[in-house]
Formats: C-alpha cells, sequence, structure tokens
C-alpha cells in the first residue's frame, strides 16, 4: 500500500513538474515575441554583431562533427538498408529509402540534436552564468531590455544556421549512402547522382527545411529559457545546461512527429 501511494505521488509530481514547464514556456515565448516584435519595430537595434557572433559558434564551429555525423548515418542507412531490401531482391530501392529518409527524417533531426548539445547547452549557461554573476540585472539598470539584447541574437543566429547545417547533413549522408551503394551494387556515381535527383522531391526539400526553422526555434528558446530559470550559483548553471539539452530533444522528437504528420496528409 505505501509502494502504490509512492507511485502515485511520483506520477503527481511529475504532472506538476511538466505543468509547470508548460507555463513557463508560454510565459517565456510571450516574452520572446514581444522582443521579436520590437525588433521588427526597430530593426536598428538588433545587437547585429552578436548575432554573427552566434551563427559563427553555432553554425561554422559545428560543420565538421554535422558533415562526419551525417557521413556515417548514410553509410549505415544505406548498409542496413542493403541487407534487408536484398532479402527480397529489391537492392536497388537502396538509392531511395537513402535519399528520402536522410532528407525528410534524419538530416534535420540529426542536425537539430547536435546542435540542442551544443548550443542550447551554450545557451543555457551563458545566461546562467550571466544571472548568476548579475549581470542581467546590470543590464536592467541600465535601461535595457535583456530579452533583446539576450534572446532575439540567438533565436535570430539559430534560424539561419539550422537550415544551412541541415542542408550540409544532406548532403553529407547522400554521400554516405553512394559509398556504400556504388562499392557493394552495379552502381556508378553519376548513376547514384541521376537516381537520388529523381527520387528526391521539391516537396522532401521543403519538409526537411520547414522542420529545420521549428527545430531551431526550441533550440534557441529552450536554451534561453532554461538559462534564464537557473538558480544563481554554479549548480544551477550546470542544472540549467543538461535540463536544456534533455527538454530541447524531447520537444524535437514531438515537433517532428508532428510536422511529419502534417506533411503526411
Amino acid at each position: 500500500m505505501r509502494q502504490e501511494i509512492q507511485l502515485f505521488q511520483q506520477v503527481g509530481e511529475a504532472a506538476c513538474k511538466i505543468c509547470t514547464e508548460a507555463m513557463n514556456f508560454i510565459k517565456f515565448s510571450g516574452e520572446m515575441v514581444g522582443a521579436f516584435a520590437d525588433a521588427i519595430r526597430h530593426p536598428r537595434r538588433i545587437h547585429i554583431s552578436n548575432t554573427l557572433y552566434y551563427m559563427d559558434i553555432s553554425g561554422s564551429d559545428a560543420v565538421p562533427i554535422i558533415s562526419l555525423l551525417g557521413m556515417l548515418i548514410g553509410v549505415i542507412l544505406a548498409f542496413q538498408a542493403l541487407v534487408q531490401l536484398g532479402r527480397y531482391g529489391v537492392e536497388n530501392y537502396v538509392v531511395n529509402l537513402v535519399g528520402t529518409v536522410i532528407v525528410t527524417e534524419l538530416g534535420p533531426l540529426m542536425t537539430a540534436v547536435v546542435l540542442a548539445g551544443r548550443s542550447g547547452s551554450a545557451f543555457a549557461a551563458e545566461i546562467g552564468t550571466m544571472k548568476a554573476s548579475e549581470e542581467i540585472d546590470a543590464l536592467v539598470t541600465m535601461g535595457m531590455v535583456p530579452s533583446r539584447v539576450l534572446i532575439v541574437p540567438k533565436v535570430l543566429a539559430m534560424l539561419v544556421v539550422m537550415p544551412c547545417l541541415t542542408v550540409l547533413a544532406n548532403i553529407f549522408g547522400i554521400i554516405g549512402g553512394m559509398l556504400i551503394v556504388c562499392s557493394f551494387l552495379d552502381f556508378t556515381i553519376a548513376e547514384y547522382y541521376f537516381k537520388v535527383v529523381e527520387v528526391v522531391k521539391p516537396i522532401d526539400l521543403t519538409q526537411g527545411i520547414v522542420k529545420s526553422f521549428f527545430f531551431a526555434l526550441i533550440v534557441a528558446a529552450i536554451g534561453c529559457m532554461k538559462g534564464l530559470e537557473a538558480d544563481r550559483d554554479a549548480q544551477g548553471v550546470g542544472h540549467a545546461a543538461t535540463s536544456a539539452v534533455v527538454t530541447a530533444i524531447f520537444l524535437i522528437i514531438i515537433a517532428d512527429a508532428i510536422l511529419t504528420s502534417l506533411f503526411s496528409i
């Protein structure tokens, strides 16, 4: 009986925590929308230098890992598809599977997860450290709006960087598939290329790019929100960075499922 009570208590605490997180996210979303509305009305107030800085650390620094992971995923997907489809004698459809799955699903999803681990945690740690050292309070004292200074450049940078890295991941994923297909099947590089062009439709590319924009909003918004919610100590900063990664990946999976179902209608 006591164990059942503890179980119900844990479920209730988890439900309350989820509701609190949802309310905090809605509140933060309102603040972010207000900051962007102000940025649209006064474009000169946007900190371009900060935006370019975050584009650099979130984009160019992530190119090697995104390229490597994209190629490895393409190799693994093509090899597994070759083994499974080979049982039914339809190995030629490996190209169809690799092209569509990478462009529509694995490319955007893998890129978003990597940036959630790299940039989302970095955003949370940076803002959490500023909160702990009372730099955010100093911004308020100087009459500056923290959301405009801290949130808008990060979100803008992520909105630009994520689609570009997604395209890069798609390219290297398809190249990774080409290495397997051309090695184990009677395909030349030219045949593989034209087959991919034939299989991957514009709607597939559009689906992947649209997903990347939503994923970018999630990664940047969650990273900033967790940083602003961090406790004013070192442990709070570490917890905020960890929570930003976990929450962002969870929401990315949910958003991916919803967007995939919408595109399938």
